[in-house]
């Protein structure tokens, strides 16, 4: 693993970034320019049909013009979009680590997500981007961004009303634990002794027994920890031989740090993490901002949002191997 200092990425940003930048410049004038044709495409049509068709034909020239023409600025503006993660944080991803792999297009399978066991519910729309993985140390990871919703439908007077509502969007982690395991631990925000003191621990123990959590819930001794997360697991002995007592001080120092209602699952010897968060990373600016704005500063930003591997892995101490877990 590379440590980035201002220097090298100084050197890298007067060697390779600057030609870079420049043509993705031109692409993005090239979009801009087309962005205003067709608006005034868009309002020649409309007065065209306006004219000849009164303002029926005004309606429907505004709006098959319009669609067309957003569909147009859609599709240059995904290749722009495209352009930019390949050619410049490629760049910058290869600065960083030469042996690490981003995939923009890709992200962690629904079928990943799902075997977390963290999100129960439905899926009916799950995207994922900007896949980034290797190894660091002995810890093989992957992590991506992940919206995954799910759907509600109502009827009221005659018409039906779809809602989405977002289960989970953030960072999606995915790591090779450091320890054997077998069963499934959960480790959840805990939303109900929070909000309920004993009570809500009562729920916690009902939610376990009814299925809505799977496993039995896991008292802990460490009482930080006790307040943030709820646990549950399938085998209480291997919850607490997963989650030690430096383990859970280092969760509770991530979860400050990070100040996320993280959540965390081992399953299938694997550790699953999911960091709520609705920055969209790894993006390039805004249509009307030029790149060529871009500065140091703004590849560092880059550059912390690859580092957040190393740091998950460090904070959590996953590269100890321990026993025969090699």
């Amino acid at each position: 693993m590379i440590e980035p200092d201002s220097r090298s990425l100084h050197q890298l940003y007067d060697t390779e970034l600057q030609p870079v930048l420049a043509e993705l410049e031109r692409q993005r004038i090239r979009v801009w320019c087309w962005l205003l044709a067709c608006g005034v495409g868009v309002l020649g049509v409309a007065a065209i049909a306006n004219i000849l068709f009164g303002q029926l034909g005004l309606a429907i020239g505004g709006i098959t013009s319009g669609i067309a023409a957003s569909i147009a600025i859609g599709l240059l503006w995904q290749q722009y979009r495209l352009r930019f993660k390949q050619d410049l944080i490629g760049r910058l991803v290869a600065y960083y680590d030469p042996e690490i792999v981003y995939l923009p297009k890709r992200g962690v399978e629904k079928q990943e997500f799902r075997h977390s066991q963290l999100y129960r519910h439905r899926i009916d729309r799950y995207r994922r981007e900007d896949l980034v993985k290797g190894k660091i140390g002995a810890t093989a990871f992957r992590f991506s961004e992940v919206h995954a919703q799910y759907k509600t439908t109502s009827r009221s007077g005659g018409k039906t009303r779809t809602r989405w509502h977002t289960l989970f969007r953030g960072i999606f982690f995915v790591a090779d634990f450091n320890k054997q395991f077998s069963g499934t631990t959960l480790v959840i925000p805990d939303q109900m002794e929070r909000q309920w003191g004993k009570f809500g621990q009562q729920l916690q123990e009902w939610s376990a027994k009814l299925g809505i959590q799977p496993g039995q819930l896991v008292k802990l001794e460490d009482p930080e920890f006790e307040r943030i997360f709820a646990v549950y697991a399938s085998d209480q002995i291997e919850a607490r031989y997963l989650l030690s007592t430096s383990l859970m001080q280092r969760l509770v120092r991530f979860r400050h740090r990070f100040n996320q209602p993280i959540s965390l699952s081992f399953v299938s010897s694997n550790l699953y993490l999911a960091i709520p968060t609705r920055k969209n990373h790894f993006e390039p600016p805004p249509l009307w901002v030029g790149v060529g704005a871009i500065a140091i500063a703004d590849l560092q930003a880059y550059l912390d949002d690859l580092n957040l591997a190393q740091e998950i892995i460090d904070d959590l101490n996953l590269n100890l191997r321990i026993w025969n877990k090699q």
